[in-house]
């Protein structure tokens, strides 16, 4: 039976690439922004996130990870969770800012309140996307030196590997 872990340097590769796409986008304020353009942001962000989660998850089976290894997963999946919770507070929004919107049928007697409802989950959305740009750069050194340290320990056919599927 061959090595477990044989596709790893791939699974990393994909792994840092989709998390490093994610904190690009960390870079974009939606403070001003259109709807659509927010959601596109935070959809795509998601993704990136939820792919870096997954591909961290396949890189750990048939080894034994370091606890660093272990704890940025566990940071990824926080991450994630945030995004995702943006996420939702995006897609509400677009339900409140909808003509149709079941919410205006329901609260016909207090349209203020819609509007309000409007406005707390476009800040939730602001906060928690504010909140994750903080953990972002708080870990940046902290995934660097992981990374290397990763590519470090390849031999030359797994940097190979690593770096053909992180260019891709």
């Amino acid at each position: 039976m061959g090595k477990v872990n044989y596709n790893r340097p791939v699974h990393l590769a994909m792994r840092d690439k989709n998390y490093e796409k994610a904190l690009g986008l960390l870079k974009y304020t939606f403070e001003g922004r259109s709807y659509a353009s927010r959601k596109k942001i935070i959809y795509t962000m998601v993704v990136s996130l939820n792919q870096a989660y997954q591909e961290a998850c396949f890189a750990l089976r048939g080894i034994v990870a370091d606890q660093e290894e272990l704890d940025f997963v566990r940071f990824l999946k926080m991450v994630l969770e945030s995004a995702r919770s943006v996420k939702h507070m995006i897609d509400h929004e677009g339900v409140m800012r909808q003509d149709t919107s079941f919410l205006k049928r329901f609260l016909r007697d207090s349209p203020e309140l819609l509007r309000k409802f409007k406005h707390q989950h476009r800040a939730r959305a602001e906060k928690t996307l504010e909140t994750l740009k903080i953990m972002a750069r708080s870990t940046e050194k902290t995934f660097i030196e992981m990374k290397q340290a990763d590519r470090q320990n390849f031999d030359k056919d797994e940097q190979r590997r690593y770096m053909m599927m992180y260019r891709s």
